[in-house]
């Protein structure tokens, strides 16, 4: 985890977020300072919205590509 990943609020970003070996795993809400998302090592489906405004639902084992620089990830809940 690094602080200062130039969000427009300061956070505390993570580089593994909701990985099951992430020290992030439990938190609400991960913010990731990258628009490519990998969910290799995921075990449950995530919300990403980057901060170009764009959403996706985000399945285990698959890669994602935001357009947007910064990703904001929830534990995705139907």
């Amino acid at each position: 985890m690094k602080k200062g990943c130039g969000c427009a609020s300061a956070c505390n970003c993570s580089t593994e977020g909701y990985k099951r070996n992430s020290p992030d795993v439990n938190k609400k809400v991960n913010i990731i300072p990258s628009g490519n998302i990998t969910m290799k090592g995921v075990d449950f489906k995530v919300k990403g919205v980057d901060n170009l405004g764009n959403t996706k639902i985000m399945k285990p084992g698959k890669d994602y590509k935001f357009p947007g620089t910064i990703v904001k990830e929830t534990k995705y809940k139907k």
